[in-house]
């Protein structure tokens, strides 16, 4: 006479073997994860660069409400007081802009800054912000 209920309770016993085999396969493959990410992490060193940027809000910016962005980080924000008014900065991104908002026109005005850094000036003529040359 055949047991059934033992090749019943055979088929559980393998089905569980393989599902606690594979939750443990997936607790390694996370493990060795979570180790790659944290030796990648110690191992990356922040660049820093020589060059520096002067950056000088020369004229027609006297009274005005204005803010200065190098990418996303904020210079100035607030009233121009007195010209010129001169920032500045080491370069601190491979790739760098400035921004100058005008706060009550919410009108901005993005120029590229060079890789080997430099003097920018910049004036505002009918509103409208250029560089000097």
């Amino acid at each position: 006479m055949i047991n059934h209920n033992t090749d019943h309770l055979k088929t559980n016993k393998q089905f569980m073997l393989g599902n606690g085999l594979l939750a443990f396969a997936v607790f390694i493959i996370v493990a060795l994860f979570f180790y790659l990410s944290f030796r990648e992490q110690g191992k990356k060193e922040e660049h820093r660069y020589a060059e520096s940027y002067a950056i000088s809000l020369v004229k027609g910016f006297t009274g005005s409400d204005m803010q200065v962005l190098v990418n996303d980080s904020v210079l100035y924000n607030g009233a121009v007081q007195s010209e010129p008014l001169t920032f500045s900065i080491t370069r601190f991104a491979e790739n760098s802009s400035v921004i100058i908002v005008d706060n009550a026109t919410e009108q901005m005005a993005v120029f590229e800054l060079s890789e080997q850094g430099g003097v920018y000036n910049f004036e505002r003529k009918d509103g409208e912000v250029e560089q000097m040359e």
